[in-house]
């Protein structure tokens, strides 16, 4: 080791994260472990947020999007002032990937636990890194990537390239300013739409244009650097299953690799890493034909989401190599002397609703559980309690499996998705379990289109069985309920005077009603009708968030949690369901004239496309709205005249809110 190195080597005693949720707490966690304080900012928003507890110290930075607080540096550096903080984690999103941020921190003379400025100004412009790899000899994807973007020269360059194309964001990722494009008179348009999108996430519209791969694997390699000249790779993690470019499952090993094929895209991932001098943490991203070509994608300059995938399956602690190499130390671990074992994969728990387009979902989560069992491990960010907004990602938790074989990962994901209770708003658990059990999945044969093509319009009802089980659930917890307040019991709905008289208890749940008729019999034992279904039920067992009930005598146990007239429940085989008990408020949007559009979610309005007393055609855009940190638009579901708008840009609305009304020409 050369006398300069051991000079710039410095011990970290305190890091300040500039970021929230799951990810600054899995910071925060190998911090403790290694002897160093931890200190988290929070927004307004997230003052109660479980992060800001797990905290050694904590400064609130205020506002409540982050374009107010985690996106500001001067924030952010006055924070680990304050605090005495030597050193930043950025985590990932956020200012993870800005040079001018990592430059800052150095002037300030505060460590910047990630790449240097100058290997994140080489790879933050796509455009750039696509030249950078030309030159070490990674191949690229075909495309266009200069700087005049004008729409004919971008006719022209699609032309030569051949449709479909996919324009995307050249200063950042996460799906933000990405458009597919099938043929020239869509072109316009998306342009202008992902320019925006790009400009408004990363504060650059930029793009470059590539060839689309209808049918492609998206395979990424874990890379790490020192300030030695030590450049290696930790293995590959298959990243194909998404949705709107945002990955969904990941797993390591990729199941779509030999040895040769792997070592070929690793040696090209380390020759990445060596063109740009890369320091820390990083990812190589590369997409994998079916003739086994693989195309350079990207650089991502920072730790992944996916990262605990690696941490299973080769035994490190990425955080804490980070943060060692951050203090000058050099990297001792590399591809050659770490190997991989067994197969991890990780589930991305988001809140957002899969029946409803993967619409962004808020609230209040009501109860939640994270299964203690062999082989999982739970990298989240919310607890019961916890309140989940439109200003953030919607990601929440991620469930992370590890088994002797992918069929063991794969099998007990299931299980602890079963097991995993979230009641109180709406995710996509139950989607992740249905997509683990997919059989392109279980073979292998999966790619980047798979959920667009077989989920595109997601409705997966419950069995008759299912929901009656479930109604049955709901009946006797209130029932239990209402016993446990007898101050109360002759006041509330469906109770009468003679005790053991017939009585009735409503449920709805869509444009479905759900009618209960039970006799209480004695010792916590019913008689229950349901249609024509007739069977007994005995309350077996209680607590504040789970009921377990003897149904034919067979005993099942449900989790459950109230809110007003709302009842969640979780069923122990078909997931998560939602009834709401009659009588109930009417829900907002639900008296919708006719003719009305309402916003399918909460969220910004970004834009208005249209004018009262605009003839339109189906299919057009109306209105443009965002949330959390994805835009979405609003289109015709037929031909009309725009009538009354009323909502402005730059306005928030709630979901069901109406936006505006059309009459039919």
């Amino acid at each position: 080791m050369s006398i300069s190195a051991i000079r710039i080597m410095k011990t970290i005693k305190k890091i300040l994260v500039a970021n929230r949720g799951e990810i600054a707490i899995r910071v925060m966690r190998t911090a403790s472990e290694m002897g160093i304080t931890t200190v988290a900012i929070y927004s307004d928003a997230d003052s109660n947020a479980l992060f800001v507890k797990k905290a050694d110290e904590a400064v609130c930075i205020g506002g409540t999007h982050a374009s107010e607080s985690y996106l500001v540096q001067d924030k952010i550096i006055a924070a680990a002032k304050l605090t005495g903080a030597d050193a930043i984690h950025p985590g990932y999103g956020f200012l993870s990937e800005n040079a001018d941020f990592s430059q800052r921190c150095k002037d300030e003379g505060i460590i910047f636990i990630g790449p240097s400025a100058e290997a994140i100004t080489a790879m933050g412009s796509k455009i750039g890194a696509k030249e950078l790899m030309k030159k070490a000899g990674v191949p690229v994807v075909p495309g266009y990537n200069e700087a005049d973007q004008s729409p004919p020269r971008l006719k022209k360059e699609a032309e030569k390239i051949g449709y479909p194309v996919l324009l995307k964001a050249s200063a950042g990722g996460g799906g933000k300013g990405m458009r597919i494009v099938n043929k020239s008179d869509e072109l316009e348009a998306a342009v202008e739409g992902a320019s925006r999108e790009a400009l408004k996430s990363f504060g650059d519209g930029s793009l470059l244009m590539e060839k689309y791969f209808a049918s492609a694997k998206h395979i990424e390699f874990q890379i790490f650097g020192d300030n030695h000249g030590n450049y290696t790779h930790f293995f590959e993690r298959e990243c194909s299953l998404q949705r709107r470019y945002q990955k969904v499952i990941e797993e390591s090993p990729s199941p779509s690799l030999n040895d040769d094929l792997r070592k070929k895209m690793g040696d090209a991932a380390v020759a990445a890493a060596k063109s740009i001098n890369y320091n820390n943490a990083g990812t190589v991203e590369f997409i994998l034909d079916k003739q086994g070509n693989f195309y350079f994608l990207e650089v991502n300059t920072r730790l992944q989401v996916e990262h605990p995938v690696t941490e299973e399956t080769t035994g490190l602690d990425l955080v804490r190599l980070q943060i060692e190499v951050a203090q000058g130390q050099p990297l001792i671990v590399n591809s050659s002397n770490v190997k991989l074992f067994g197969h991890s994969i990780q589930c991305r728990v988001c809140a957002e609703d899969p029946e409803n387009n993967f619409f962004p979902a808020t609230g209040q989560i009501l109860f939640w559980t994270e299964p203690e069992l062999a082989g999982m491990r739970y990298d989240s960010g919310v607890e019961s309690g916890s309140k989940v907004d439109v200003f953030y990602d919607s990601l929440i938790a991620k469930v992370i499996s590890k088994g002797g074989t992918r069929t063991e990962a794969i099998n007990k994901m299931v299980t602890a998705l079963d097991k995993m209770s979230i009641l109180g708003i709406t995710t996509n658990k139950d989607f992740l379990k249905e997509l683990l059990q997919n059989h392109a999945f279980i073979d292998g044969s999966f790619d980047t289109k798979l959920i667009e093509r077989e989920y595109s319009t997601h409705k997966k009802p419950l069995p008759e069985i299912a929901v009656n089980e479930l109604a049955i659930a709901s009946l006797l917890g209130n029932w239990n309920e209402r016993r446990q307040n007898e101050s109360l019991s002759h006041s509330l709905n469906g109770w009468r005077n003679i005790f053991y008289s017939g009585q009735v208890y409503e449920l709805e749940t869509g444009d479905k009603k759900i009618k209960l008729e039970y006799r209480y019999n004695q010792n916590n034992k019913f008689d229950i009708r349901i249609g024509e279904l007739q069977l007994t039920a005995e309350i077996a067992d209680t607590n504040a968030n789970s009921i377990s009930c003897i149904l034919n005598s067979q005993r099942k146990k449900f989790f459950i949690a109230r809110n007003g007239a709302e009842v969640f429940l979780q069923h122990p085989v078909y997931g998560t369901f939602r009834f709401n008990e009659v009588p109930r408020f009417i829900e907002p949007g639900a008296a919708l004239a006719k003719g009305g559009y309402a916003a399918p979610m909460p969220g910004e309005i970004v834009r208005v496309l249209v004018k009262p007393g605009e003839a339109v055609k189906s299919g057009k855009g109306l209105v443009v709205m965002s949330s959390m940190k994805m835009e979405t638009t609003i289109e015709a579901h037929s031909d009309g005249e725009v009538e009354e708008i009323f909502v402005a840009e730059k306005s928030f609305v709630e979901a069901n809110t109406v936006l505006l009304k059309m009459k039919n020409l």
